[in-house]
């Protein structure tokens, strides 16, 4: 396997930034990254490789503003071609030595999602969909519809033994410090609603550790080390109009238990958005 620094090349003008990536929300970029293995064959060749953009450090511009250059990680299963017209490359072969125990600090952007009755459905959005009519529920209501409709007629039904429910619900997850403000109703159910989205997520990781040869590594309190954070929606309209998927960034620490299962987790990928450039599990030893 080999891992790749992938930036664009310097001679590139900035006006020309935009123009290359501008399909950067769909296959755009996974077709680009198609070119540096390119042998002259055709395009329904197999091409082997994850990806992860990251932002390099904040350059200058002739304004004085700043822009935040891309730079791209990708793994793949032959080396890619040192000499492009868009991009510089720095490759080097990558073989993991990896041991029973190896405690590991990783970073990960994955589409997180649970199949259910043969659908897949983001873990974000399924937790804040079932928490919100669970809630709704237990107070009697049967509502439906979207995340702010249930959000709004949640705020208008709920009282002071709800809100104090939501409070016990942040006091006991990752969140806790948000209390030593003074929380109103509405930002208690949003940090509850983070608070429950965020142990989905946990629990989610873990579940993962089990099938993929590691073990989520914990704080002395036993609370995970893991964090999710820059939840976004990435749109696909190549596929239709309104059609895309979530991401999700984790980073925390692991510890590997199964080897060969891990290392095939490292050079193969997890989800299924491996084409956006999700999936691509980058580690570091501590």
């Amino acid at each position: 396997m080999y891992l790749s620094r992938v930036s664009l090349r310097a001679d590139i003008a900035t006006t020309q930034l935009s123009l290359l990536l501008k399909d950067r929300q769909g296959y755009g970029l996974h077709r680009l990254f198609w070119d540096l293995f390119s042998d002259g064959g055709s395009d329904k060749q197999q091409r082997d490789f994850l990806f992860r953009e990251e932002i390099a450090g904040e350059q200058r511009v002739n304004s004085g503003k700043r822009r935040a250059a891309p730079i791209y990680y990708v793994l793949s299963k032959k080396p890619p071609l040192r000499e492009s017209p868009l991009f510089d490359v720095d490759s080097k072969e990558y073989r993991p030595k990896l041991a029973e125990g190896d405690r590991l600090a990783f970073k990960l952007r994955v589409n997180a999602v649970v199949r259910r009755e043969g659908k897949r459905h983001d873990i974000v959005m399924d937790q804040q969909q079932l928490w919100l009519r669970q809630q709704l529920q237990n107070l009697g209501i049967k509502a439906s519809g979207e995340k702010g409709k249930l959000k709004a007629c949640l705020l208008d039904s709920a009282g002071d033994t709800q809100v104090s429910e939501w409070k016990t619900i942040i006091e006991r997850g990752p969140f806790a410090q948000k209390l030593e403000q003074s929380l109103g109703r509405r930002d208690s159910m949003e940090w509850a609603i983070k608070t429950v989205v965020e142990r989905r997520v946990q629990h989610w990781w873990q579940n993962k550790g089990d099938r993929l040869g590691f073990e989520v590594a914990c704080f002395d309190n036993g609370e995970p080390i893991l964090e999710s954070v820059a939840y976004q929606k990435h749109h696909l309209p190549e596929k239709g109009q309104g059609v895309g998927f979530n991401s999700l960034d984790l980073c925390g620490e692991v510890i590997v238990k199964e080897v060969d299962e891990f290392q095939k987790f490292l050079f193969e990928g997890t989800g299924p958005a491996k084409a956006f450039g999700c999936g691509l599990m980058l580690i570091r030893r501590l």
